[in-house]
């Protein structure tokens, strides 16, 4: 009997290791999309892919573009973010996944040894 209520913790544990693992994927990639859209629409973005090099006209111009580059960099650096929380996400599905598939190939053999005692005694 305890290692009935053994099983089915783990069983539920792996079951909630493989939702957040879901979740933590879809919410990664949802938000990686959303920022390289942001990131599509950024001045410095556009000029730092191009790799050219911009001749300033002002001070205010200057401005712009720096406060431009310091979001670019601010949304590159949660963009990599989301790739490890995607990451952990996959990592947590995959445990969660193979757990449970082990938990049901042990469950399995102990049902075919109970059946085999059953018929031969």
């Amino acid at each position: 009997m305890r290692g009935l209520l053994n099983t089915d913790f783990i069983e539920r544990l792996l079951f909630t290791s493989i939702v957040i693992g879901i979740l933590l994927v879809g919410y990664g990639a949802w938000r990686y999309l959303e920022l390289s859209s942001q990131l599509s629409g950024n001045m410095a973005a556009q000029i730092h892919q191009d790799g050219g090099e911009v001749a300033l006209e002002s001070q205010a111009q200057a401005q712009g573009l720096m406060a431009s580059d310091i979001q670019r960099r601010r949304l590159v650096s949660e963009q990599f973010n989301m790739m490890i929380i995607g990451g952990i996400g996959l990592a947590l599905l995959g445990l969660g996944w193979l757990g449970y598939d082990i938990l049901r190939g042990r469950r399995r053999k102990a049902e075919s040894r109970r059946l085999g005692k059953n018929l031969s005694g």
